[in-house]
């Protein structure tokens, strides 16, 4: 299991040694796309944001807020306009990287590849952000108490990233929009970029009120959904008519022909994307059938989730 936040195992080499020199230096090339950024773990990077407060370089005015500073506020201008407005700063931040892992237990059927392919994915996604210049963390969507990793911004981070995504483990499972309700405040999330890893195996209004909760946050919201081959043709791994939930246990006797199960299964992936596609969100799914790194090095810029 991974480690709780703020500890972890030491690496184990041999977990990680898909981890290999070449990869990452495919992976040095590329870098997070980044849209804007509202919110950042630490002041110092490369971001310019306009933050309440005090600073050196004067940025714009702002509506004032209960709770803000009144050492803020611009009393000339209350004088001229009979409002209230605070003055901003401008200042350069690093971004916050929230790599979001969907570890219920679908993420083990049919085959435990999927999660394997999940987890090799964020670290890589977690290179590329720490090479960047970004602060970044792994956390693992499931039952239970949160299972998180702490924050890296060292390239020799990556093995220990890897050791940590090696040793986690599908169980159990979670309302993804409940999850996300309780996780963003426990997790402080807000600002910054947020990479969903997920199957999609959801109800897709639960799908969209978890991207609801994070994108309040002023979060980036990038999805990747990754699935099997089997996944896509859901007909095939029936038997007898019936269809086990995976997470659940329960049997359904099936109702519709193999072909109407292919076509449901083909609508509910096709709302998931319609919805990121309406709000803006970059989405990317990934067959384990296919290179990852090509995966990485051609189909995520293509979808605007790097370059």
């Amino acid at each position: 299991m991974p480690a709780r936040q703020g500890s972890g195992p030491a690496a184990a080499p041999a977990a990680t040694a898909w981890l290999t020199p070449e990869l990452l230096n495919r992976l040095e090339v590329l870098r997070l796309a980044v849209r804007s950024v509202r919110a950042g773990r630490r002041i110092g990077g490369r971001f310019p944001i306009n933050r309440r407060g005090s600073s050196i370089e004067f940025a714009d005015y702002a509506p004032y807020y209960a709770g803000d500073d009144i050492r803020t506020i611009d009393w000339n201008l209350y004088a001229r306009l009979d409002r209230l407005f605070v003055k901003t700063y401008k200042e350069e931040i690093e971004l916050t990287v929230e790599i979001l892992i969907d570890a219920t237990r679908s993420m083990a059927l049919p085959s435990p590849e999927k999660f394997m392919r999940a987890a090799r994915l964020a670290v890589c996604l977690g290179y590329v952000a720490v090479a960047g210049g970004h602060h970044v963390r792994l956390t693992w969507i499931g039952p239970g108490v949160l299972r998180t990793t702490p924050w890296f911004h060292r390239r020799r981070d990556a093995v220990r990233m890897a050791a940590l995504a090696e040793a986690a483990r599908p169980e159990g499972q979670v309302d993804l929009a409940a999850w996300m309700q309780r996780a963003i405040p426990a997790l402080r999330l807000h600002g910054g970029q947020a990479l969903l890893l997920t199957d999609g195996m959801v109800r897709p209004a639960e799908f969209f009120r978890a991207l609801h909760l994070l994108m309040v946050r002023n979060l980036e919201v990038r999805v990747i959904q990754v699935l099997t081959p089997q996944e896509l043709h859901p007909a095939a791994l029936t038997r007898g008519g019936r269809l086990v939930d995976a997470e659940t246990g329960a049997t359904h006797q099936l109702g519709y022909t193999p072909a109407e199960l292919d076509r449901a299964v083909t609508e509910h992936n096709e709302q998931l994307v319609r919805y990121c596609k309406q709000h803006g969100v970059p989405f990317a799914r990934h067959v384990t059938d296919q290179s990852l790194e090509s995966f990485i090095a051609t189909t995520l810029p293509q979808r605007g989730i790097l370059e």
